[in-house]
């Protein structure tokens, strides 16, 4: 046969045969391999050249063929690697499969199968005859086709023992695999692992201490007895335990343990370190596996508690309503006053978040009723502090002030007596959050300040930098509104230095931060940053369908932009779905009110403000409210307009929004200018002049103030203070807002806003500036 053959090809040759191909070597017996080497030794055929292909992990079969050719310098090796993602998305692309993107697919192939051509056109195949076409989607689970996992099955059997100990350790350790956790499991000392290492680097089965595929570690993982898997499951918690592993890493574990109680225990302690990162998905789904842990392991309380405890992350990931039937669950299953409590405080919690203050009030209420029989204080505590929110939330501050201001002798009671200060740190945070809360909601802003000021001292403490990121925002609202414009953008940007930290979360947290850091770039003149800022937290509340903070953003976005005298763009960022909160649709209506009066366009101008009016009803939010009801004096007859802010006067003092009363006191002398009276308007200025180089005007650029400030004095002859009004509106023009205006908007700026081109007319005059 061998004579035959090698006669037949030396006639091939002949006719022009310069080459043979043989594939599959690694499943040659050794008479096949015999009769290849005295072929490929054949004098008559050693013009012939010969491709041999197989597997890297089979090297050892063909050794004696191999080392044959290399002393003969006839062995050329070609290693061929795994495709990468830019092969593998020309592959799919190369298919024109209707429904596969290649672009989104492939990095999840080539998790899956590793770059393996045939195991990635296999699994393609499998999802083709599964779905009938249906476009995949992300995070999708792709098939194992079963020719696939009968080969990764079959190679696995060629493997030694050792290595095959090695990879079956390495699928049960998952991600926490190493070499140290591999020795301690197997108990053999590091080196001795170097030749199994090896062989599973060279078989394709691990790559860069990890396994090359899914399908690989699938079916490694399956290959082992579930009474050995918890063996070593256990083995492996212990080690990691022991290298004060991150309770996520050890919680799944214990499961594959079967110790439900330490999983348990595990889950709880990684769900709050997820919140503590913002990590609302993962917060939510390890309260999940918590809860049922603690059931596999019997302690129905503990799973309760978890489930309680899940409520704020279900709010945020899966909405309100998912959240209400989990609570109606719990309180069909409370057993006791303690976990009757607990399910009412989480429904209070929840209700509140959606702005149902009835709901929450009642349930709190309802809470505080079953508290005074309880052994601990804090069910109470939680239950008051709700009850307090919730009657601020409905406008009842001062019933909120009642409730909440006795608990502060429970907390300094607590910081003396406690023996778990993370506890007692956690409730003093929340406690001065919630009373901030309430402070805002009776208008005391200087005292919010400092009640934030305490709550973030808390969670700094406690290294929670989500809650620390939404508090320091909160600090920056109040000290905005406080006119403090340079304190509440150096407050915004710590927010956004800690959401930076925090890296990628889940909810709106993240965009809120944004939107805050947007509004006071643009008080303090920092145009292009507030744009950038905007951008970013519309982008992140349409990607998380949160239509009411997109319209929020969206009014301070319009509002930046009629300050650069970008009116065509402001109209563009007010076209958004009305939002579901009427004083948040009015604030909108009362900016579009703005944008018709800067085009002369009167009539448009009242409509608005009417609409604006007409939505704020009874118990509107007053801040709002205030700011229509300037922009109905701008717009008013001067002795109307005069009114209309000795009105906000009073109400924004009243309110400590001191922003707010600037404004009303410049509006207010120039409607008296307007009307005749321009003494008395420079008499009333005059003190307050000094206060704008500390204090801004809510909505009113330091530009346009100026301006306002330069008419009065001028009108009543001041020309001194005229000319030193016109010098400062120059400087904050020039120095201040123009370096941080867009270079495509800084035409639009200087010669659209009305305000800008008369003060640097009357400095040209006056050759001022």
């Amino acid at each position: 046969v061998h004579r035959a053959v090698e006669a037949g090809l030396q006639a091939a040759m002949a006719a022009g045969l310069v080459g043979l191909v043989v594939d599959d070597l690694h499943f040659a017996d050794a008479a096949s391999l015999d009769a290849l080497q005295a072929l490929v030794d054949a004098p008559p055929l050693r013009a012939l050249c010969w491709g041999l292909a197989q597997r890297p992990a089979a090297t050892a079969v063909a050794s004696p063929l191999q080392r044959l050719l290399e002393e003969a310098g006839r062995l050329e090796p070609l290693p061929l690697g795994p495709l990468d993602g830019a092969q593998l998305t020309a592959l799919i692309a190369s298919l024109a499969v209707p429904g596969l993107d290649p672009a989104r697919l492939a990095p999840a192939l080539l998790r899956h199968a590793g770059g393996n051509p045939m195991f990635s056109l296999e699994t393609l195949k499998e999802m083709l005859l599964a779905d009938g076409g249906r476009a995949w989607a992300a995070g999708e689970r792709l098939p194992q086709p079963a020719s696939v996992a009968a080969l990764v099955a079959r190679r696995l059997t060629q493997l030694t023992e050792p290595a095959l100990r090695l990879a079956r350790t390495a699928a049960l350790a998952g991600p926490a695999f190493d070499a140290e956790l591999a020795a301690a499991v197997l108990a053999q000392h590091p080196l001795d692992l170097a030749g199994p290492w090896q062989e599973l680097e060279a078989a394709q089965v691990i790559r860069e201490g990890e396994f090359a595929h899914d399908l690989i570690f699938e079916a490694v993982r399956a290959s082992v007895p579930e009474p050995i898997a918890r063996w070593a499951h256990h083995r492996i918690a212990q080690h990691l335990q022991q290298r004060g592993a991150a309770p996520e890493v050890l919680a799944p574990h214990w499961a594959g343990a079967g110790q439900w109680a330490q999983a348990g225990a595990a889950h709880a302690a990684a769900a709050r370190r997820a919140r503590a990162a913002s990590q609302r998905h993962h917060e939510a789904q390890s309260w999940r596996l918590a809860a049922e842990a603690h059931e596999r392991a019997g302690a129905l309380p503990q799973a309760f508690a978890a489930r309680c405890e899940s409520i704020d992350a279900l709010i945020v990931v899966h909405g309100v309503t998912h959240a209400q039937a989990v609570i109606d669950a719990l309180l069909a299953a409370a057993q006791t006053d303690g976990e009757r409590v607990a399910a009412l405080t989480a429904r209070a919690k929840a209700a509140l978040m959606a702005a149902d203050h009835a709901t929450g009030v009642a349930a709190a209420a309802q809470a505080l009723a079953l508290c005074p029989g309880l052994d601990s204080p804090w069910p109470g505590f939680e239950a008051a502090r709700l009850h307090a929110v919730g009657l601020a939330q409905a406008g009842q501050p001062q019933r909120a002030l009642a409730v909440i201001e006795p608990l502060r002798a429970l907390i300094d009671t607590a910081a003396d007596t406690t023996t778990d200060a993370t506890a007692d740190t956690e409730r003093r945070s929340r406690f001065w959050s919630d009373y901030a809360y309430v402070l805002n909601g009776a208008r005391r802003l200087r005292d919010t300040a400092g009640a934030l000021e305490q709550a973030i001292a808390g969670t700094q403490a406690l290294g929670d930098l989500a809650e620390q990121a939404t508090l320091t925002v909160n600090l920056a609202t109040v000290r905005g509104n406080l006119g403090q414009a340079d304190a509440a953008l150096a407050l915004a940007r710590q927010a956004l230095a800690l959401q930076d930290r925090l890296g990628a979360t889940d909810g709106p947290e993240g965009a809120v931060v944004q939107t805050y850091a947007g509004l006071y770039s643009a008080m303090a003149g920092r145009y292009g940053e507030a744009l950038a800022h905007l951008d970013a937290a519309l982008a992140g509340f349409e990607r998380d369908h949160q239509p009411v903070w997109r319209a929020v953003a969206a009014n301070h976005q319009a509002q930046c932009l009629i300050d650069l005298g970008q009116y065509a763009r402001a109209q563009q960022a007010l076209a958004y779905p009305p939002p579901p909160l009427d004083h948040v649709q009015a604030r909108g209506a009362t900016i579009a009110a703005r944008l018709a009066r800067m085009q002369s366009q009167s009539t448009q101008a009242g409509q608005h403000l009417a609409r604006a009016l007409a939505l704020l009803g009874p118990g509107a939010d007053p801040q709002v409210r205030l700011h229509a009801w300037l922009e109905a004096a701008v717009q008013a007859p001067p002795d109307q307009a005069v009114a209309h802010c000795d009105a906000v006067v009073a109400e924004a003092g009243a309110l400590e929004c001191a922003a707010l009363e600037m404004k009303a006191h410049l509006l207010r002398a120039d409607a008296l200018r307007r009307a005749g009276h321009a003494d008395m308007a420079a008499a009333a200025l005059r003190a307050r002049v000094p206060l704008l180089s500390s204090l801004q005007p809510a909505d009113l650029p330091l530009g346009q103030a100026w301006w306002l400030v330069a008419q009065v004095f001028e009108a009543a002859g001041d020309e001194a203070a005229a000319s030193q009004a016109l010098a400062q509106g120059v400087h904050w023009l020039h120095q201040v807002a123009l370096p941080h205006v867009p270079p495509a908007f800084t035409a639009s700026f200087m010669q659209r806003v009305p305000s800008h081109g008369a003060l640097l007319a009357a400095a040209q005059r006056r050759q001022v500036g």
